[in-house]
């Protein structure tokens, strides 16, 4: 699942490391949020869920600060944002576990939701 509105880029060429910046951003961004979401995560399964999501995170996060050392053409750095993306559509499901478990209300998910596309359209706009 890749974000759902695509935003028009600036014209012209814009560096690589400036696309990197406003991915680190939108991720950490989505990231905070989500983590702080998790810390509310009501009932007794609530916590197991939690947990799991703040696993993904910081397994997307870690992946896009290893993803920061090198060109996007290098097949490491590459696997590294690969993997990044990856970690955010799984959290995806998470949050979208809590909210049908009740974990979670509607208007914080579409919220969460919100922010993770800007997060996955950033990547993606590095991975293109």
């Amino acid at each position: 699942m890749d974000a759902l509105i695509e935003v028009p880029r600036p014209a012209g060429d814009e560096p690589e490391s400036a696309r990197r910046v406003r991915a680190f951003r939108a991720t950490d961004q989505f990231a905070l949020a989500a983590w702080q979401a998790a810390r509310s995560f009501a009932r007794a399964d609530g916590e197991a869920l939690a947990r799991e999501v703040r696993r993904a995170l910081a397994r997307s996060g870690g992946a896009l600060v290893a993803a920061a050392t090198g060109s996007a053409t290098d097949p490491t750095v590459r696997r590294a944002l690969e993997a990044a993306h990856a970690g955010l559509l799984e959290v995806r499901y998470y949050l979208y576990l809590a909210r049908r478990l009740g974990c979670l209300d509607l208007k914080a998910y579409r919220q969460l939701a919100a922010l993770q596309d800007v997060a996955l359209r950033e990547l993606s706009a590095v991975l293109e």
